[in-house]
């Protein structure tokens, strides 16, 4: 997980090979066990830990009842916002 979070290239190839013979000697074939490996690399570039989600959660759930309750309110606010 910290290798793919990291992105250590030297780390990401031991895990490789460990998880490789591990699902081989599991009866998973060679290819489909470097077919998931990279799904889970490729995953490791956009995922985050569980509290950032919950996080995210709380923001998108407030901003839809905001939304839902005070649509007027909300665009004027969406409008006028600055990010800068």
């Amino acid at each position: 997980r910290r290798a793919m979070g990291k992105k250590i290239r030297a780390e990401m190839d031991k895990q490789r090979e460990r998880f490789v013979s591990g699902a081989v000697e599991r009866g998973v074939g060679k290819p489909q066990a470097d077919f998931i490996f990279d799904l889970l690399a490729k995953f490791a570039d956009y995922g985050f830990n569980k509290s950032h989600a919950a996080a995210y959660a709380v923001v998108s759930y407030q901003t839809a009842f905001l939304k839902a309750h005070y649509p007027v309110e909300f665009l004027a606010a969406s409008m006028t916002l600055d990010m800068g």
